[in-house]
């Protein structure tokens, strides 16, 4: 196997390992298994090699981890600690260069992105579950409790505890599961969708509740948990669009919770 195309959200990107070791293909296979979807001519492809040296970027004492990017002229630039990648957004064609350590993940969440912004969509650090075949989405910055509030639906279905995908589908809003990992990387992703039926800001409280949000500070705070693509302002406005038209379709609502799955409780009360 030298290609292995994904389909996330509907949207299809080609990994050509060609020229990557059996045992990079091999894992590569594994660990997007139930994203895996049939070569399809409308997938965006990226050619994929390992070569040895230093990292790109040196990490510092504050920020072990930093992704940078940006879409100029219709090209992504894309640089990381292992990973050195672009992608030609008028030929659909790119690479990827990575060392031993590297792996696709952090070039395809911001790929990802971008292809999402295209089409209307939002990637969203945010978590997924689908419960009783409903579409739940919980927001908000690092620490707010989205892995929390994972751990604390496992007899959902879990989409994600750090990005989801929220896209129209059939003029409904719905929320999709990725294969990117989080806080949780044993947990299972589940390559599934459901229409949307709650849509979260999170604040770790003494109690179980749920109270509205105003529209503006809605679309902020929904804004500010779009990663990657708020570069300029012409990009920003779009998100700030698609946030707007998301509340108005299903607004969001802040979720003061407790440690525990009775916040389940509340939110379902409001079915």
């Amino acid at each position: 196997m030298n290609s292995l195309t994904i389909r996330i959200a509907d949207l299809d990107t080609t990994l050509d390992l060609t020229e990557c070791h059996a045992a990079t293909r091999a894992r590569l296979a594994e660990h997007y298994a139930a994203f895996v979807a049939p070569p399809s001519p409308d997938a965006f492809t990226v050619r994929v090699r390992v070569e040895p040296g230093a990292a790109y970027i040196s990490p510092d004492s504050s920020r072990t981890w930093q992704v940078r990017s940006a879409l100029r002229d219709g090209r992504l630039e894309f640089v990381s600690l292992f990973e050195s990648g672009e992608m030609d957004w008028a030929t659909r064609q790119g690479a990827l260069v990575m060392r031993s350590e590297g792996d696709p993940e952090n070039f395809l969440r911001v790929l990802y992105a971008w292809r999402c912004l295209e089409s209307g969509a939002l990637l969203v650090h945010a978590s997924g579950v689908i419960r009783d075949g409903r579409g739940y989405v919980f927001f908000g910055p690092s620490g707010s409790g989205k892995t929390t509030v994972t751990r604390l639906s496992s007899r959902d279905t879990i989409l994600s505890d750090d990005l989801v995908i929220v896209k129209k589908r059939a003029a409904r809003f719905c929320v999709y599961g990725v294969p990117f990992r989080g806080d949780l990387p044993e947990a299972p992703r589940a390559n599934a969708v459901a229409e949307l039926h709650g849509l979260f800001a999170l604040t770790k409280s003494s109690e179980h509740r749920v109270a509205a949000m105003p529209a503006s500070e809605a679309v902020a705070r929904l804004a500010a948990c779009v990663p990657f693509v708020m570069t300029r302002p012409a990009h920003a406005q779009r998100v700030a669009e698609i946030c707007a038209e998301l509340h108005a379709a299903m607004p969001a609502r802040r979720l003061y919770f407790l440690r525990d799955e009775r916040f389940w409780e509340v939110i379902d009360g409001l079915v």
